[in-house]
């Protein structure tokens, strides 16, 4: 079952450098893929960034001779670029932001998801992922995951909060980023069986649907909120934003207090041998 969840991480990996390589060409010939003034497309830079994130896992695992310090490196530019990204959208949008302009940057939500994701595979190349309380890398990728979640909310209800920028609607996260953030962030998983997740997962079918369940809330819960009040579009973050929230960090906490029972369990087992 391991080898298979490898395997198909590293193809969740190739298809995500490859399609990063059609969306990069598709933008320099002048013909972007799904391209809409009056909605979230695909930035460039985007696809720049999965580009880097992708091909050094594909590197790392197939060339042998790949030097350490140039993953490191890459990794850095790109997190340091989608930072670079986020200051520049939120200190002057007015300056930085055209709709008059060929190019769409990346927006800030997307940036966000990719900085973590930067993070966490900075963490896996200087260490394994440990066996410990505070569940670090599980937690970064979750976290990188809720961007998603929000947007999900900007396109069913056509939320302009969550769906893009109202200076330039074409700075978002589009319906296609969204497939390559999923295949990038499921593909992250597999590759990891160190992770705390897999752990809990192993544990038993009364686990795996205590995990889908919470998880599975994070997402249905706001959506319902919003149904409920008619899912009327706001110009201003409500509710349902902290509603995620709040089933994010229910889920993290519940996989934290798991984490210290396991930790807390094989303590008291080594203190049993001595």
């Amino acid at each position: 079952m391991e080898e298979f969840s490898e395997k198909l991480g590293r193809i969740l990996n190739i298809l995500t450098f490859a399609g990063s390589i059609i969306v990069i060409v598709a933008w320099i010939i002048g013909h972007p893929l799904f391209y809409t003034s009056n909605g979230p497309v695909m930035s460039i830079f985007t696809a720049i960034s999965l580009l880097f994130l992708a091909g050094i896992r594909l590197a790392k695992r197939y060339l042998y001779l790949w030097p350490m310090t140039l993953s490191l490196a890459a990794l850095v530019v790109v997190g340091g670029g989608n930072l670079s990204s986020i200051m520049m959208l939120t200190s002057a949008p007015a300056v930085h932001v055209r709709t008059s302009s060929p190019i769409v940057m990346t927006s800030i939500l997307t940036s966000t998801g990719i900085i973590l994701f930067c993070t966490y595979q900075l963490l896996i190349f200087l260490r394994k992922t440990p066996r410990n309380v505070f569940i670090l890398d599980d937690i970064l990728i979750h976290l990188a995951l809720v961007p998603g979640g929000l947007t999900i909310l900007g396109h069913l209800f056509n939320n302009p909060t969550y769906l893009s920028m109202g200076i330039d609607p074409r700075v978002g996260i589009s319906l296609l980023e969204m497939c390559f953030m999923a295949l990038f962030a499921t593909a992250t998983i597999l590759e990891n069986k160190n992770l705390f997740l897999w752990q809990f997962l192993r544990g038993g079918t009364g686990n795996i649907v205590i995990f889908v369940a919470l998880f599975v809330n994070q997402f249905v819960a706001p959506i319902l909120y919003m149904l409920f009040t008619g899912g009327k579009s706001e110009s201003s973050f409500g509710p349902e934003l902290f509603i995620m929230l709040g089933g994010v960090f229910a889920t993290l906490g519940f996989l934290l207090i798991q984490a210290y029972n396991q930790n807390k369990g094989l303590e008291t087992k080594d203190e049993f041998v001595i």
